[in-house]
């Protein structure tokens, strides 16, 4: 069957399989149903490999056990498809989730040239299955050339039920009749064929073919015929069949540097010597170097810090000692890092090669614990650490506070700045870690340096491996910390005779005799740095010291590098929250006792401890402020106030270009810049680096890329405030969205895509960006991009990066200075199939372009125009390391009538109807009915808490101690119905949500918005953004941007603390009425809140019990709020249904009943002390002795808040609860917590935590959580005869024997 189109053409190609050898590779129903088709064809031989425990398919078990296939248990290894000589894989066939085997396996099969079909991921397929229809001989299989399946469904279909009953008869004549002729009558089987109509063919007895044949066998063919005959017996045989000779002539253009999957390709670099590349490619050099283990703890899934080692190591790159290299993935969770110890306890101590660890500071605070370990075995161990965190509105930021959190462990901490360094400290410190055995966090910027493209002089392999026979030789058995330090820096300065680059411990930059003076360790180094460099070369008295190795800390070398002018110190180090900022920042304690010593022997500087929060950003106006507060107000304050400082000292370089590349993930343009830079790497003299800004959630993807260029080195930081000289937009809609001209220079180059005419661009570019284009006189230019692909005869997928490339380096010309034509460079990073071709695509692109690319003169009108008052974003938000992977398009929901719901229902077989619960939920649900629900206040009393049972039997709900019930609440449906009135929606209309795999989720509006959608809850601020698209009013729409703006941030505040909700944004902005379709997707859903259980499932088998408050306050403008599932579960009666999940918690009963348990208790945080209570109870009538227990238990008042107290008074005369010690803080004139009643139980908390070696638990608010630990420190001390520091270690090591255990909230 074929077709043609005018856009594209294609080959199709069908693989006979009987007497073959296939592969199968999944164990999933994919796989299964690749089986079948497989078997039907009688092929010589089906293997079937994956693990046992990966296949979720009955009928693959039941192929296994009847050796319908050979069976390997395991996962795939490229060995696997020549692993038999006799019997070599003739096809792959792949049915595997996971994307990263299923590109090893594409690659595996075509380096043995064997086609291979990965199922959901066709652009790695050599071929494709078709929608086949099968009836015994019968096989038809329908192309559509790449229309969509659901024709070839439909296609399939009609040939069904179009087939004539009779078909399989006359197909089994047809065989009789081809037997009878033989191969060399074929002339004669089409004649009889042409005769005859398909139902005689399938009347014909055995004699009658017979007959038919004697009677055309003696007929003779002529020349013609026997022509065709030749032809046909040609093909006979053939492993490809052509059903459609057409020839895809875009296919054969593709880049070098991105593989099929669009992500960047990067060789290894074994020989070294400048290489253009980012500081995670810098730092895998030399960690890959130096391992033959090393573990990757990815929290992204691209472009995480250890991927290019990953796929070394698939490569059989081989390490410094000729060894192949192992690269394992490793999932971020508890105990992390446990690897590590497994791996390496039986090393020798005197093995010359390390361990290695790639992974991002969020990954460092649940490796924690292993951390004494590894420092204890002594074991030779670099982490390399991207410093990266994710705020709650997903926003990406340097975080380096959590990396530091292992300061304390023994572990060595020393942090690079640029790419470069990257490469160099990762040397020092692997050659460092093999020689003293101490292991250590190497730290870097995980948001910018970890991803800038730079050029980076990478040491070779066989110079490295000289290096380490170097170290061997140097002393290196101390421990004391100015010792380790000389050491280090020895390691240092014998790289840098090398290398030609120096580092030490600590780097002082700026004027020698400074007064004023920062102190910096983390993401804003650099540009602290560059700014003071050229401060204090205009005369000004001020500094900046880098802290280089931060642990182990040494005084002398810190103190050796301060000027002894020095008056005032400003600290700067980043915290996560405010309330750090009451305590002082441990650098700046590490600097205070420095100071204190007796090595400094000159006047006691101010210190200024100048915490910043993580949102924070760093400009040189920004730098500059901060220096100026320190030298006038001997002050460090982070406000809006610092913008408004004006440096008076030029920052700005002017040897260096900066160029800005405005890109949307639709336009498939955001690889321009890359290729821009390999090309400058390679043809030209210039300095450069590259960085993108990847925003995935906004304006269906926008990223930005910056690419600075010069003949000077390039700073490492990109100030914007100088401008750009170039600026290119490849989708002209962003005009709309950004000021994207806003940071250009005068007279700077502009181009932008677009099929708009000149005459065109008056009235359709937007007011501001023709004002910015006069006001900045930038040279404009305009090209449209799909006219050249279609003038050239080109995909303009496969082009548009050729065109843009050509377009900067046309235009920039005088800038960038290529040794070569322009064309010539361009070619370098392209090929196809016939690579003769590939110079003549490009070339052809490129006289296009010089057709196409307009000039444009900005008319006069242009600079009359004033300013609007609408304030679009300069730049983007950074929310992803790379474009976004879910990019292809989805289902989107559908509304139905009901009418389409009861047919499924009435014909639940025919249209594969399930009832279930929630599927739309990860985790298993129960439901479960309410058996009791009753208020244990007062009903005077203002706050409302109660105790709710329900009702399990009959499910297989189980729930341990300490566990949390999710409940998911339901909005109010009075509110519900009075939303969808206003909206204009049918409460009964049905809409249908997509689900896994082409299965929908069918609901009625009123269930949707009652059950899943959060529509009473407080959305992010992209909401607003989303939300702004919809909008008819010009005015809404600018509100609704302007809240989404960094500059609305006062007014979204305000939005927050008086949690406006979706509904009432809606009611607001009534002209953004997104279709229910869209409207659904926008909100988000209802999440499960979670009440630790109340009760223990030994003693209450068929019921679960909570203790709730519920929530409710007024806002600023005296509306009422409530908390959603507070407010349900408070009006649920008897009888009525909630579904509910279960989760686990780390509240746990000692693994010994005679351990005693201490338990702290506010409010609603006595649920699960109830629980462990009825336990221990259990257990006691059981038989079994159990240990003391302790409750403190705070609430306001007794007469109304005494939440069970008549168990607990019972359960402590029986002698069960031991003591219990209960504070009311409001029945007295002086308010008492429970830390005043642990106060006055040192001797107790003594005995029962250190010598009886008991547990303690705290639930409730984080307030206390200070206050309870001194409590327990200073019982330690009083009752222990401790030291404040040995009671406070003692703290430490119960946290890390779980034995102090927090649940707070």
């Amino acid at each position: 069957m074929t077709s043609t189109t005018q856009q594209s053409s294609s080959l199709i190609v069908g693989w006979r399989l009987q007497g073959r050898h296939v592969l199968i590779i999944g164990g999933n129903q994919v796989a299964s149903n690749r089986i079948e088709f497989a078997l039907i064809a009688k092929p010589r031989k089906i293997t079937l490999i994956t693990p046992y425990n990966n296949i979720s398919s009955d009928k693959i078990r039941e192929h296994i056990t009847k050796k319908n296939v050979t069976y390997k248990d395991s996962e795939f290894k490229a060995i696997d498809l020549f692993e038999n000589y006799n019997s070599p894989v003739d096809l792959v066939l792949s049915a595997v989730d996971d994307h990263k085997l299923s590109e090893k396996i594409a690659a595996a099969a075509r380096e043995k040239r064997i086609p291979v079909n990965i199922a959901e991921l066709p652009h790695l397929c050599d071929f494709w299955f078709m929608p086949t229809y099968h009836d015994e001989l019968l096989q038809v299989a329908i192309s559509t050339s790449g229309t969509e399946p659901q024709i070839a469904r439909k296609l399939r279909q009609h040939i069904i039920e179009n087939l004539p009953q009779n078909i399989t008869t006359a197909i089994e004549n047809m065989t009789y009749l081809k037997q009878n002729l033989g191969n060399t009558n074929i002339s004669a089987l089409t004649k009889i064929t042409d005769t005859l109509p398909l139902s005689q063919l399938a009347q014909l007895s055995k004699d009658d073919i017979k007959t038919l044949v004697n009677k055309f066998t003696t007929i003779n063919v002529d020349d013609e015929e026997t022509e065709v005959s030749s032809t046909s017996d040609s093909t006979e045989n053939s492993d490809v069949t052509i059903l459609d000779e057409r020839q895809d002539i875009g296919s054969t253009l593709k880049s070098k540097l991105i593989d099929v999957n669009g992500n960047d390709i990067i060789s290894s670099f074994t020989s070294g010597g400048i290489q253009l590349v980012d500081g995670k490619t810098a730092v895998e050099h030399i960690a890959y170097a130096f391992s033959t283990v090393s573990f990757i703890y990815p929290t992204t899934r691209t472009h995480y810090v250890g991927e290019a080692a990953f796929n070394w190591a698939s490569q059989n790159v081989r390490n410094v000692f000729g060894q192949l290299s192992q690269v394992i993935k490793m999932d971020t969770r508890y105990g992390a890092s446990a690897a590590i110890l497994g791996t390496t306890t039986h090393s020798r101590l005197d093995r010359l090669d390390s361990t290695s660890i790639f992974t991002t500071s969020q990954s460092i605070v649940p490796m924690v614990p292993n951390f004494y370990s590894i420092v204890q075995e002594k074991i030779p161990l670099v982490i390399h650490v991207s410093a990266l965190g994710c705020d709650n509105q997903m926003n990406n930021y340097v975080n380096y506070n959590d990396a530091l959190i292992a300061r304390e462990t023994g572990f060595g901490i020393i942090n690079s700045y640029s790419s470069q360094e990257i490469h160099d400290i990762a040397l020092i410190t692997h050659l460092v870690s093999i020689s003293t055995k101490i292991p250590f966090l190497h730290v870097f910027d995980g948001l910018r340096t970890s991803l800038e493209l730079f050029k980076v002089n990478l040491l070779p392999y066989d110079e490295i491996k000289k290096l380490i026979g170097e170290i061997k030789s140097l002393p290196n058995s101390s421990t004391e910390n100015s010792i380790i330090l000389d050491y280090i820096e020895m390691i240092a300065n014998k790289v840098g005779k090398l290398t030609g680059r120096q580092y030490h411990a600590f780097e002082y930059i700026g004027d020698p005799n400074a007064e004023s003076i920062f102190v910096v360790l983390g993401g804003e180094t650099v540009i602290t740095k560059e700014v003071v460099k050229r401060i204090s070369n205009g005369g000004k008295k001020v500094g900046v010291i880098i802290v280089r190795v931060y642990r182990p800390w040494s005084e002398k070398h810190f103190l050796a590098v301060v000027p002894k002018t020095v008056k005032r110190i400003a600290v700067l180090e980043q915290v996560v929250s405010k309330e750090d900022y009451s305590f002082g920042s441990s650098i700046f304690n590490d600097i205070a006792v420095s100071f204190s010593s007796n090595i400094w022997m000159g006047k006691r500087p101010i210190l200024v401890d100048a915490k910043y929060p993580t949102t924070q950003k760093f400009s040189p106006n920004i730098i500059y402020a901060l220096l100026q507060q320190l030298e006038f107000k001997e002050n460090i304050i982070f406000n809006e106030e610092l913008l408004l400082e004006k440096i008076d000292i030029p920052l700005t370089n002017n040897n260096v270009k900066q160029c800005l590349f405005w890109d949307s993930e639709a336009q498939r343009t955001i690889q321009t810049a890359k290729h821009i830079s390999k090309i400058l790497e390679n043809h030209s003299q210039l300095n450069l680096s590259t960085f993108s800004t990847f925003d995935i959630y906004n304006n269906g993807g926008v990223v930005t890329t910056n690419l600075q260029l010069g003949n000077d080195i390039i700073s490492g930081f990109q100030d914007i405030e100088s401008g750009y000289d170039f600026i290119s937009i490849h989708d002209v809609s962003l005009t709309n969205k950004f000021n994207t001209l806003a940071l250009a220079k005068s007279g700077a180059i502009v181009v932008i895509n677009t099929s708009w005419t000149v005459d065109e661009l008056e009235t359709k570019l937007p007011n501001d960006f023709r004002y910015e284009a006069s006001k900045r006189n930038v040279k404009l230019y305009i090209l449209n991009s799909e006219k050249i692909a279609q003038d050239v005869g080109l995909n303009l997928e496969v082009v548009i990066n050729v065109i843009f490339q050509s377009t900067f380096l046309r235009l920039f010309s005088y800038v960038v200075k290529l040794d070569c034509s322009l064309e010539d460079a361009v070619i370098d990073f392209f090929e196809g199939n016939n690579e003769k071709e590939v110079p003549l695509l490009i070339r052809s692109v490129c006289q296009q372009l010089e057709k196409s690319l307009i000039s444009v003169e900005l008319p006069p009108t242009w600079g009359i125009l004033e300013k609007s008052d609408q304030s679009l974003p300069l730049t983007i938000q950074s929310n992803s390391l790379d474009r976004n992977l879910d990019q292809p398009e989805v289902e989107k929901p559908k509304l139905m009538n009901w009418h389409t719901t009861a047919k499924n229902l009435l014909f639940k077989e025919a249209y594969k109807f399930n009832e279930e619960i929630r599927p739309d939920l990860p985790e298993k649900t129960y439901v479960i009915h309410v058996s009791e629900n009753r208020r244990l206040t007062p009903p005077s009393y203002d706050r409302y808490l109660f105790h709710i049972e329900f009702d399990i039997t009959g499910t297989d709900l189980k729930y341990d101690l300490g566990e949390a019930l999710g409940v998911y609440g339901h909005n109010d449906s009075e509110e519900v119905n009075q939303f969808l009135e206003f909206y204009g929606l049918n409460p009964n209309d049905v809409i249908l949500i997509p689900n896994k795999g082409d299965n929908f989720e069918s609901r009625t509006i009123f269930q949707i918005f009652t059950q899943v959608l959060d529509l009473f809850g407080r959305p992010a601020k992209r909401f607003y953004d989303s939300l702004a698209q919809y909008a008819t009013d010009e005015k809404e729409r600018e509100k609704l941007l302007w809240i989404a703006s960094n500059e609305g941030s006062q007014e979204f505040k305000h939005r927050v603390e008086d949690t406006i909700t979706y509904a009432e944004i809606l009611y607001e902005f009534s002209s953004a009425h997104p279709p229910v379709e869209d409207l659904v997707q926008l909100i988000a859903p209802i999440k499960p809140r979670h009440y630790s259980i109340a009760s223990a499932q030994s003693v209450h088998p068929n019921s679960v019990h909570l203790l709730v408050v519920t929530v409710e306050w007024e806002n600023s403008k005296g509306i009422k709020r409530f908390g959603q599932c507070t407010r349900y579960l408070a009006g649920l009666k008897v009888g009525e249904r909630v579904t509910v999940s279960i989760k686990p918690s780390v509240m746990k009963l000692p693994p010994r009943d005679s351990q005693p348990v201490i338990m702290a208790g506010l409010g609603t945080g006595m649920a699960p002390f109830r629980a462990f209570i009825e336990e221990r109870a259990y257990r006691k009538a059981q038989g079994k002795e159990v240990g003391p227990m302790i409750l403190y238990f705070g609430s306001r008042h007794r007469s109304m808040e005494y939440l069970y107290g008549e168990e607990l008074e019972a359960y402590n005369i029986e002698g069960l609860l031991t003591h219990l010690r209960l504070a009311f803080s409001r029945d007295q004139k002086n308010k008492v917590y429970i830390q005043h009643k642990m106060q006055d139980d040192a001797e107790l908390l003594h005995q029962y935590l250190l010598k009886d070696e008991g547990w303690f638990y705290l639930c409730g608010p984080t307030w206390p959580v200070p206050d309870v630990k001194d409590a327990i420190v200073n019982s330690f001390i009083t009752a222990g005869g401790l030291s404040s520091g040995q009671a406070a270690d003692w703290v430490n090591k119960l946290k890390d024997l779980e034995r102090y255990i927090l649940e707070v909230y």
